[in-house]
């Protein structure tokens, strides 16, 4: 996940399900700071994930990050049209989202990813097991979310402002 460490971006509900799934093997990466990260800290100490959950803070290099990731897991209250779910699309990766505005612009369900409501615990784990499990899934919607995203390139951008402008 990025994003700053607020009520808003609900990190507790990835840490909770991956409380749930009892995998060691999964690693929650959080790039971000803010008010919650002691408390967010002190929820996978509580749960027995400590090891699990790494805080990173403010990074610079997010895109080489996002290479080595499997899923990419943004589960906000309320979002705009969020670059960095843009960039994770960009990069190839699998989308594990909340079911709000501007996420449901970008991601479609079942091609891209899973929307799910932000409080639903239960679906957030079945869907990180279900993408943990399944490379072939894994793939197929990385590769879906890197051509969606092209609608969103600079290029097509200009050319619908401009085309907007001029009718």
């Amino acid at each position: 996940s990025v994003g700053e460490l607020n009520k808003n971006k609900n990190h507790q509900v990835i840490i909770r399900a991956i409380s749930r799934l009892k995998n060691q093997e999964i690693k929650y990466v959080l790039c971000g700071q803010g008010p919650l990260e002691n408390e967010l800290r002190e929820l996978a100490k509580e749960l027995d994930v400590e090891n699990q959950v790494k805080f990173l803070g403010f990074r610079r290099d997010v895109a080489e990050l996002m290479n080595i990731a499997d899923l990419f897991a943004f589960p906000s209250y309320r979002e705009g049209l969020s670059l960095s779910l843009m960039e994770a699309m960009a990069s190839g990766l699998p989308v594990l989202c909340s079911n709000i505005r501007g996420n449901t612009d970008l991601i479609e369900d079942g091609k891209g990813g899973f929307l799910v409501e932000s409080t639903d615990i239960e679906s957030i784990a079945k869907y990180i097991s279900e993408m943990i499990s399944d490379s072939g899934l894994r793939n197929e919607c990385g590769r879906f979310n890197v051509n969606r995203i092209k609608n969103y390139s600079i290029n097509n951008v200009l050319s619908k402002m401009k085309e907007i402008y001029l009718n």
